[in-house]
C-alpha cells in the first residue's frame, strides 16, 4: 500500500525507483537501529563474568556486579531468527535495583550463561522488570497511528483534490486553482513516506513489546 501511495502522485520516471528504495528502507532502516543501539549502549568492550557468588557485567572498563540474591527476573528466549545478527537468542535479566541486562547469541557462551543463571535463581524464572517507557509507549502507539495515518491521508486528498480542480479536464475543475508546484508534490511524497515509516515502525515496536510481555509470563 505504502508503494502505491509513494508512486501514484510522482512523476513516472522517478515514481518506481522510489518505490523500490521505499521497500528497502523499510527493512533496512529498523535493522540498522536495532545493531547502532545494542553498539551504543555496550561497545565493543561490553561483556559478562558468572562466578562463584553472582554475575558482573563490563561496559567500557566499568565493572559492576551483582549476586545471586540480588537477581529479581530471568528471561531465556530461543527466537530461531538470524545467528549472524544475534538474533537466534535472547536472554534479559532484571536486578533488584532496577537495572536490566540483555545479551543474545552473539555474545559469547551466551546459552551456558543463561542456563547457569537458570540454575542459580530458579525464583527468578519468567520475571522481568519493564520499563516505565514501555508501558508509557504501548498507550501512544496507537495514537501515534493514528496520526500518520491522518497525516497520510490528508497529504493524498490534498494532492488529489487540487489535481481535479487544476485540470481543465476534470469534472472538479475550479477556474483561478493552480496546480502544485513539483517541489510542493515532492514535499508531500517525502511527507507520506516518513509517516509510513514512522507508522511501520510504532506498529512492529507495540506488537514486539506485547510479544515480549507475553513471553515472560
Amino acid at each position: 500500500m505504502t508503494t502505491v501511495i509513494a508512486t501514484s502522485w510522482i512523476p513516472t520516471r522517478f515514481g518506481r525507483l522510489i518505490g523500490y528504495s521505499l521497500v528497502i528502507v523499510a527493512v533496512a532502516v529498523p535493522l540498522a537501529i536495532t545493531q547502532l543501539t545494542k553498539a551504543m549502549r555496550g561497545g565493543s568492550a561490553e561483556s559478562y563474568e558468572i562466578h562463584e557468588h553472582g554475575l558482573a557485567h563490563v561496559r567500557r572498563g566499568d565493572r559492576r556486579a551483582w549476586t545471586w540474591e540480588q537477581v529479581y527476573g530471568v528471561v531465556v528466549i530461543e527466537k530461531g531468527g538470524i545467528a549472524w545478527f544475534g538474533w537466534d537468542f535472547g536472554c534479559l535479566v532484571s536486578l533488584n535495583d532496577g537495572v536490566r541486562l540483555q545479551f543474545n547469541g552473539l555474545t559469547r557462551d551466551a546459552r551456558a550463561m543463561a542456563g547457569t543463571l537458570k540454575s542459580r535463581c530458579p525464583q527468578a524464572v519468567g520475571k522481568r522488570h519493564d520499563p516505565r517507557w514501555q508501558a508509557i509507549f504501548l498507550w501512544l502507539a496507537p495514537v501515534l497511528a493514528v496520526a500518520f495515518g491522518w497525516t497520510i491521508w490528508w497529504a493524498v486528498d490534498l494532492i488529489r483534490t487540487n489535481d481535479a480542480q487544476s485540470d481543465s479536464l476534470s469534472p472538479g475543475y475550479v477556474k483561478g486553482v493552480d496546480p502544485l508546484s513539483d517541489g510542493a508534490i515532492g514535499g508531500l511524497s517525502l511527507l507520506i513516506v516518513a509517516c509510513a515509516l514512522g507508522g511501520i515502525a510504532a506498529t512492529f515496536a507495540s506488537i514486539g513489546l506485547i510479544a515480549a510481555r507475553i513471553r515472560s509470563r
